[in-house]
């Protein structure tokens, strides 16, 4: 079957190559082995790109605290980060402060570099079909599902999802985010303002044993 993918499912599989868990292997599995087509929206191209440069940002911001240890980390002093960014900065920080900072920077360095290619192969030679740009999403559809899920991004994701199922056979949804539970989900597609759509179907690998 053919599948659209999320942003956190395609993340997890550049991940896997350097992170061998349970969670990012399932990923990585599922689209090496993965037979049908793969579709992905230009909202969450959008995303994959502000992910690695939300991860840029989280280890300059963590290099500058280990050079001088009175650097304040303020999410307001970023570009791209949120409060729960600079959590998990300062959770870095004081896990790697002990590090050579050279070393750490060749690290970071390569890590970032690794997924920016990694996401140009990936779209060059995994992605069938991208298509939905913001401007393309459906607003009532987008604000019907925003009244289930809080995060607007997540919303953006699946209305793009929905809209690209329109016309095309049964894909499933492949995600790895726990925004996206199979009730909440099964809740939304019974929502009688959304009874005209198809929907695809969930695949939440953080909800598979």
């Amino acid at each position: 079957m053919d599948s659209f993918l999320d942003t956190t499912v395609i993340i997890k599989y550049f991940e896997y190559n350097y992170i061998k868990e349970q969670l990012r292997e399932k990923c990585f599995k599922y689209i090496q082995a993965s037979k049908g087509k793969t579709f992905i929206s230009f909202i969450v191209k959008d995303e994959l790109e502000k992910v690695i440069l939300k991860r840029r940002e989280i280890y300059e911001c963590v290099l500058k605290k280990i050079k001088d240890s009175d650097y304040e980390l303020d999410y307001k002093k970023t570009i791209y980060l949120d409060k729960q960014n600079i959590i998990f900065a300062q959770d870095l920080y004081l896990k790697l402060k002990d590090k050579n900072i050279n070393k750490l920077r060749q690290e970071f360095d390569y890590e970032i570099d690794f997924l920016k290619a990694s996401l140009d192969l990936f779209i060059k030679n995994k992605v069938n079909d991208i298509s939905i740009t913001k401007l393309d999403l459906d607003n009532s559809i987008l604000l019907i599902i925003h009244d289930f899920i809080y995060d607007f991004a997540d919303c953006r994701v699946l209305t793009s999802a929905v809209q690209i199922q329109q016309n095309k056979e049964i894909f499933f949804f492949v995600t790895a985010d726990q925004h996206f539970d199979p009730n909440g989900y099964k809740f939304i597609k019974t929502e009688p303002r959304l009874k005209d759509y198809k929907f695809p179907i969930l695949k939440n690998f953080l909800y598979e044993v």
